[in-house]
C-alpha cells in the first residue's frame, strides 16, 4: 500500500478533478449529463475511500514510529523525494490564503495541520504546514548512541544550513501531541559483599525531562511583486523563513544565559561542568581548554555518546591555528578537533576580540520537541502600503537535557 502522503496526493488530485468537473457544469448553467454523473459519483467514492485510507495508514505509521524510537532506530523516511513533497509549493499555499482559494496539495497539508494542532489544543491563524512535511528520520550512524535516533527537518532545506541543533547528535523528537515526559536513569552502584552478607540499595532513581509547547515566532517580508514573478526564489524565500526560526533555537539552546521567554539553556542546566580556562596564549590556549573539557567529562564518567564541541566563532580563528602550531590538536580535519566534531553557531556566548565560549559533550542528552508543524500567517495588511505580504511563522517547540553534570561541560576561553 502507498504511505500516507502519496495517498493524500491522489486525494487531492481526485478533489481537484471532482472541481473541475463541478465547475464545467456550474459555468454552462446546467446539470451533470448521465456520463458526468456517474463519473462524479465515482470520484467521492474514492475521495471517501481515501480518507479512510490515510487514517489507517496514518495510524499504522504512527505505530511503527513508536517502536522504530523504542529501538533506537527508524527506516530513512525521505519526505523530501515524496512526489507530495516535490509539488507542494509554498508561493502557491501563500498566494491561495490571500485570495481566499487554497487548493490541491497545499489545502490537504494545511487541513492536516490544522488537525494536528487541534489534538493539541493549539489554533492555526494562518497557514498551517504539517509535521509530516518537517521530519525525515535516519537511522542512527555507527558509534552513536544506540539509543538516540535522529530525526533532521527537512522542511526548507535550508533549515539544516544555518542551524546547529540538529547537527550534534541531538534526540529530536517530532509531531509530539501532549506534554512529553522522558524518564533518565540514575547510576546504580553495586558493592563487593560476603558469602551471605545483605547488599546495600543501589540507589536506581530516576530524574526526568519535561517537554511543553512554548512559542517560537519569526517573521519574513515578500514583496506581492515577487509573488507575482517567482522565477526560483521560492527556496530562497524558505531558507530565509528557516534561518530565523535556526537562529532563535541555537540562541536560546547553546547561549551562555536563558533566553527570555525560551526554555532553560544547556550551559544554565543543572550542575553542568566547569574549570579554570587557560590565560591567553595565541593558538595553544584555546586548545588546552578543549582538552581539559574532555578531561572534565570523563571524570564525570560522561565521554560517551555523541560527543562534540558547539563553539562561539570567536574561538574558530585560534582553534584552526591551534591545529597547525600545536599539537594538542592532532587532527583539525573538516570539522574535527581533538578528535570529536566542531559546530560553530553565534548562539555561543561571545565577547568581542576578548572571549567565546563552548559546549562539550553528549548531546544525545539533549532532547528537543517539536509539537505539530508549522503555523504561518499570511498578513497583507500591516506592509499594504509597501507592496508587501509578511508572513508570521509560529512553531511550538520545547528542549531540556538528562543528566547535565555529567553530559556537558561549558568554558569561556579567551581570545586576547
Amino acid at each position: 500500500m502507498k504511505n500516507s502522503i502519496e495517498i493524500r496526493q491522489e486525494r487531492a488530485e481526485a478533489i481537484e478533478n471532482a472541481n473541475t468537473l463541478l465547475n464545467l457544469a456550474k459555468d454552462e448553467s446546467r446539470d451533470f449529463t448521465a456520463d458526468e454523473q456517474v463519473s462524479y459519483d465515482g470520484m467521492m467514492t474514492k475521495i471517501d475511500k481515501l480518507a479512510k485510507d490515510i487514517e489507517l495508514v496514518e495510524r499504522q505509521e504512527k505505530l511503527n514510529a513508536e517502536i522504530a524510537s523504542n529501538v533506537g532506530s527508524a527506516p530513512v523516511q525521505k519526505t523530501s523525494d515524496t512526489k507530495e513533497a516535490r509539488s507542494y509549493s509554498m508561493f502557491k499555499a501563500i498566494k491561495g490564503m490571500v485570495n481566499n482559494n487554497l487548493d490541491g496539495v497545499e489545502k490537504e497539508m494545511h487541513e492536516q495541520a490544522v488537525n494536528e494542532a487541534r489534538s493539541q489544543g493549539i489554533a492555526i491563524n494562518g497557514l498551517g504546514i504539517p509535521a509530516s512535511m518537517l521530519e525525515q528520520r535516519a537511522t542512527v550512524s555507527q558509534g552513536s548512541s544506540a539509543i538516540a535516533p535522529t530525526n533532521i527537518l527537512s522542511y526548507a532545506d535550508a533549515l539544516r544550513e544555518a542551524s546547529v541543533f540538529d547537527k550534534v547528535g541531538a534526540t529530536m523528537l517530532t509531531g509530539l501531541s501532549a506534554n512529553t515526559t522522558i524518564p533518565v536513569a540514575a547510576k546504580t552502584s553495586v558493592n563487593w559483599e560476603g558469602e551471605n552478607d545483605a547488599t546495600a540499595d543501589g540507589g536506581a532513581n530516576f530524574s526526568k525531562v519535561e517537554l511543553s509547547p512554548v512559542r517560537c515566532a519569526a517573521y519574513v517580508d515578500i514583496s506581492k511583486q515577487l509573488l507575482l514573478q517567482n522565477d526560483g526564489v521560492e527556496q530562497v524565500i524558505m531558507r530565509d523563513l528557516g534561518r530565523a526560526v535556526a537562529n532563535k533555537l541555537d540562541a536560546a539552546i547553546f547561549g551562555s544565559s536563558n533566553v527570555t521567554g525560551a526554555p532553560t539553556a544547556i550551559a544554565t542546566s543543572g550542575s553542568i561542568g566547569t574549570f579554570t580556562e587557560s590565560a591567553f596564549a595565541a593558538g595553544t590556549s584555546v586548545a588546552s581548554d578543549m582538552v581539559t573539557a574532555q578531561g572534565v567529562l570523563a571524570a564525570a564518567g560522561g565521554l560517551n555518546g555523541n560527543l562534540a564541541y558547539v563553539c562561539s566563532p570567536e574561538l574558530m580563528g585560534q582553534i584552526k591555528s591551534g591545529a597547525q602550531v600545536d599539537n594538542i590538536l592532532s587532527v583539525m580535519q573538516g570539522n574535527i578537533a581533538a578528535g570529536y566534531p566542531v559546530y560553530f553557531t553565534d548562539g555561543a556566548g561571545k565577547s568581542a576580540g576578548v572571549s567565546g565560549d563552548f559546549l562539550f559533550g553528549d548531546f544525545s542528552r539533549l532532547f528537543i520537541g517539536m509539537f505539530g508543524g508549522l503555523d504561518i500567517t499570511v498578513d497583507p495588511y500591516t506592509q499594504a502600503a509597501s507592496g508587501i505580504n509578511r508572513l508570521v511563522l509560529n512553531n511550538y517547540v520545547d528542549f531540556g537535557v538528562a543528566d547535565a553534570g555529567a553530559g556537558f561541560v561549558k568554558a569561556t576561553s579567551l581570545v586576547a
